[in-house]
């Protein structure tokens, strides 16, 4: 099982599939924990191992990385999803891929009764959040989060603990959240990334 990311590892980084006769050219779309979505601008000619173990070769701090992983096909055409089976650790690790995604925010503190502040996101992810930092902000160990998806007329609920502040942003990390509100955060990242990468 992966324990770590480096923040090499980063949407869009361009990296290679061992197929064992030759290595693929591939993109990384994104991530979720050790699973790693990879875009091919052409579908391998080659076959994946019957039991599934290759290498995904990635290029960090000037140097190229070997990661073993279980790979098999994404529900995207063109895509597979390689599951590190080796630990990569090269610096900060983010368990979630992020995108700049610009969405309503609604915070307070937990258990607050006042009217919560008004606020945008900076970018999101499965894990948590980036907002702009309002003069109405609150501090507090946990925040009740409302992200209101206006396309799809829905709000995601959660509640998150903040990790950084600075003085134009708070980041929290959610610390519980529907499981399929955290698949639909993962899939709005992932669509993002997949319309960079062209795929």
């Amino acid at each position: 099982m992966a324990t770590g990311f480096g923040s090499a590892l980063s949407e869009g980084q361009p990296a290679q599939l061992d197929m064992g006769e030759a290595a693929v050219p591939c993109l990384v779309v994104g991530f979720d924990g050790a699973d790693i979505v990879l875009a091919f601008r052409a579908l391998p000619e080659e076959v994946l191992p019957a039991n599934g173990i290759s290498f995904l070769l990635i290029e960090a701090a000037g140097r190229l990385h070997a990661l073993k992983a279980n790979v098999r096909p994404g529900i995207t055409d063109g895509e597979f999803v390689a599951t590190l089976l080796d630990p990569f650790r090269l610096g900060q690790r983010r368990n979630f891929s992020r995108a700049p995604l610009v969405l309503p925010a609604h915070l307070r503190p937990d258990g607050d009764d006042d009217k919560p502040w008004t606020s945008f996101t900076r970018d999101i992810s499965a894990g948590g959040l980036r907002v702009a930092r309002q003069s109405s902000y609150r501090e507090a160990g946990v925040h009740e989060v409302v992200i209101g998806l206006v396309q799809a007329d829905c709000e995601i609920r959660a509640k998150a603990v903040p990790v950084r502040i600075t003085d134009s942003d708070i980041s929290l990390s959610f610390s519980q959240i529907e499981a399929e509100d955290r698949l639909l955060l993962g899939q709005l990242t992932f669509a993002y990334h997949r319309r960079r990468a062209g795929a």
